[in-house]
């Protein structure tokens, strides 16, 4: 789903709701992803706001087995239209509002990629199925078992003598 900057600049207030629903194979084959998006056009920054809402298909860290997530994004993300790198010769101190994407001239949102990234930028680094998650009887299993080298077994048989 795509978005024309200049449709919503058109409109009498510069405003469009978006009630997204696309199905993102990356993370869910059955069920789509939602949004409720609320684009909005100030002078030459367009900023998206609202809430997308996620069940994504994941694999434990701990048990690797595979469990559902449910997600629900808070999104703000402003946009500009162009010129935003050859506004500063020098450097400045980023702020809160400095964080904004350059469309370099195009006159379309890829509302799609905008909702993926927001996800993916959301997803744990540490994925548990469960908070008291230790894993199953085969991962024990493994980690009990002692995995030796046999190219290291010459280091055992080292007696090293200590002076006095």
């Amino acid at each position: 789903m795509k978005i024309i900057i200049s449709e919503i600049e058109d409109k009498e207030n510069k405003e469009e709701i978006l009630n997204f629903s696309e199905i993102i194979e990356e993370f869910n084959k059955d069920i789509p992803v939602r949004a409720e998006l609320k684009v909005k056009i100030t002078d030459s920054i367009i900023r998206i706001t609202g809430e997308i809402f996620a069940k994504l298909n994941l694999i434990c860290d701990i048990c690797l087995k595979e469990f559902t997530k449910d997600f629900n994004i808070k999104v703000d993300e402003a946009f500009i239209k162009q010129g935003l790198r050859n506004s500063y010769n020098q450097e400045f101190e980023l702020k809160e509002d400095c964080f904004i994407e350059d469309l370099n001239g195009k006159n379309e949102i890829d509302i799609t990629d905008f909702v993926y990234q927001s996800v993916i930028l959301n997803i744990p680094n540490k994925l548990v199925c469960d908070i008291n998650c230790n894993g199953d009887e085969n991962l024990k299993k493994y980690l009990k078992k002692e995995i030796s080298d046999p190219r290291l077994e010459i280091f055992k048989k080292i007696k090293i003598e200590k002076d006095n």
